[in-house]
């Protein structure tokens, strides 16, 4: 198992990673700043889009996976 880690955190999945996260911490920061404006729907909405982002980064690690 430690192998197939060592392939897989090559380039594109490091690059895949930190694009999620930088992401991530932007909705985030926009998350909270909605929830002190009150905005829940804006609050839901961020954390919907926080989940989909999430889905799509694992999903592409599994194609870059299946690939290598």
């Amino acid at each position: 198992m430690r192998k197939d880690t060592e392939k897989i955190m090559g380039g594109p999945a490091a690059i895949l990673l930190f694009v999620g996260v930088a992401l991530s911490v932007i909705l985030f920061y926009f998350m909270f700043q909605f929830a002190e404006q009150e905005n829940l729907f804006m609050v839901l909405l961020t954390a919907v889009l926080i989940s989909i982002i999430s889905i799509a980064i694992a999903r592409g690690l599994v194609s870059i996976y299946k690939y290598k």
